[in-house]
């Protein structure tokens, strides 16, 4: 092919590139370098430093949740490793709990059916009977399965009877 062939098959970019002087060609490259270089700065540079930031930021919160991630972990593996507790007799665990509440005087029936207890106190202070519960419940897993209280005479006492259960 001719040289006459090759303008006419060239497109028009390359067409306008070869009527520029070699000084022109030096700017619009400069210039070509400065766009991409702001472009590389805005695009690239600004959020790079942005999320270095906020992780630099974000890093004690990081430290410290993985640090109870650790420590909650190392805790199932130690409940894994710990023997199970003995297996206790409900009845011996109300005894002592009755008798912990200073409460087994005021017993007026105690029977066991089924694996649950059916507690009467004829006149308790509510108070007591409420921590006494909630203690039995928190260290022998006995919950009140039903109960029904009912007001006495005198302020603060109530008639309550109660079926326990773990």
């Amino acid at each position: 092919m001719t040289r006459a062939g090759d303008a006419a098959a060239a497109t028009p970019l390359t067409r306008w590139w070869a009527e520029k002087t070699r000084s022109e060609r030096r700017i619009v490259v400069a210039f070509a370098g400065f766009v991409a270089l702001v472009l590389g700065w805005w695009g690239l540079w600004l959020p790079l430093v942005g999320d270095l930031a906020a992780m630099r930021a974000d890093a004690p919160a990081s430290r410290a949740a993985l640090a109870e991630a650790h420590r909650m972990a190392d805790a199932i593996a130690s409940l894994s490793r710990t023997p199970a507790a003995p297996a206790t007799d409900p009845r011996a665990l109300l005894e002592q709990g009755l008798v912990g509440a200073n409460l087994r005087p005021a017993v007026t029936q105690l029977e066991w059916q089924e694996g649950r207890a059916r507690v009467v106190f004829a006149a308790v202070d509510f108070a007591r009977l409420v921590a006494a519960l909630e203690t039995l419940q928190r260290d022998s897993g006995l919950s009140i399965v039903d109960a029904t209280l009912t007001a006495r005479i005198e302020p603060g006492t109530v008639r309550a009877e109660l079926v326990l259960a773990r």
